[in-house]
């Protein structure tokens, strides 16, 4: 009889331990709109994000540094010193950015992302096939709609809200404004006859550029510069190419680089110092540490790299420290404290 009592309690034991596990409240969900619209469950509290392209990977990393669940390519090692050791630890999932670049769903899937976000919300191929993979995965995905500066203050208030980091967006948003609208204000006080104009060299031989109405090299315009490569908007990776016969017809006021070798060659080449931006001294090696301050991939570091764009176009009409203002974004956008030596180090790309 006591066999039956101890087996009739231990099974009534077992029946409240199951019930009261159902009673436990799993991962919470909640349904948010995306960018582009569309109703999707995400859990409640977001451990790890996952994005497909660099500009929404250091958005994550700037709304908080715990959250990021991979990199999309392998950080360089001038990337690498100016970058806490968790976000140098992170696996390459890769992404679609650039040409040719796809996620590693393998990767992902051992990354365990609670969310990946898409930074573009076109319906494109890959979207519509990143959409297939997740869901096959059981991953929720979001898309995000930014492709000028002016989006990224929307960007980072949507990302805010998905990542409960709605606080810490405000900071990054506010900083944003202030900046576009110095620049707006840089921009109205220069008469338009007297604006300086701007050659946005890229590639090795610098013979590669942008349209002025191009995204990559929007910038130029925002700091009040002229971009001298006038062209209709097309589609596409950008960087086409031009000849140096074509520059010199342009005979820029200023050049903004991307390539160093070039940047270390063109002030001794007999055929470039036939501009007057090379004679004048008016050429630029764009900052690119941790991340690129102008363009490829163009993301909120172009915040402080429109400061900059000012700095060197219009000395005399903006004046700002660039040292302690690069201090002031590192430590706000990236939690990096800089010394002067390190600030002079990556003005100098």
């Amino acid at each position: 009889m006591n066999g039956v009592k101890r087996n009739k309690t231990i099974i009534a034991l077992i029946l409240l331990l199951f019930f009261l596990f159902l009673a436990v409240p799993t991962a919470q969900a909640k349904e948010i709109t995306d960018m582009r619209g569309r109703k999707v469950q995400v859990p409640d509290r977001i451990r790890k994000a996952y994005a497909t392209s660099p500009p929404a990977t250091y958005m994550i990393y700037a709304l908080d540094q715990t959250l990021p669940a991979g990199l999309n390519a392998p950080l360089k090692e001038s990337e690498k010193k100016y970058l806490p050791k968790r976000i140098r630890s992170l696996p390459v999932l890769g992404g679609y950015f650039g040409q040719g670049q796809t996620a590693n769903i393998e990767m992902i899937l051992k990354a365990k992302p609670d969310v990946v976000i898409m930074w573009t919300s076109e319906d494109t191929a890959v979207n519509r096939k990143m959409e297939i993979d997740m869901r096959n995965l059981g991953i929720p995905l979001v898309f995000m709609n930014v492709n000028r500066i002016e989006d990224y203050g929307k960007g980072l208030k949507f990302m805010g809200q998905l990542l409960n980091r709605e606080d810490r967006a405000r900071k990054l948003i506010a900083y944003g404004e202030k900046a576009l609208k110095e620049a707006a204000a840089v921009t109205r006080a220069i008469h338009p006859g007297k604006k300086v104009s701007v050659y946005y060299a890229e590639g090795a031989e610098g013979l590669n550029t942008e349209c002025h109405v191009s995204q990559h090299a929007e910038l130029i315009n925002l700091a009040g510069g002229e971009n001298v490569h006038r062209c209709p908007r097309k589609l596409g990776f950008g960087m086409e190419k031009i000849s140096l016969e074509k520059v010199l017809l342009y005979n820029p006021g200023a050049i903004f680089i991307q390539e160093k070798d070039f940047y270390k060659r063109i002030k001794t080449d007999a055929r470039w110092r036939q501009i007057r931006a090379v004679r004048n001294g008016r050429v630029f090696i764009i900052p690119k540490a941790p991340f690129n301050w102008f363009d490829r991939p163009p993301s909120f570091m172009r915040y402080l790299g429109v400061k900059w764009v000012m700095t060197c176009l219009y000395p005399g009409l903006y004046h700002i420290d660039m040292i302690a203002e690069m201090k002031v974004f590192y430590r706000l956008f990236l939690g990096i404290e800089l010394t002067d030596e390190q600030c002079r180090d990556v003005l100098s790309g």
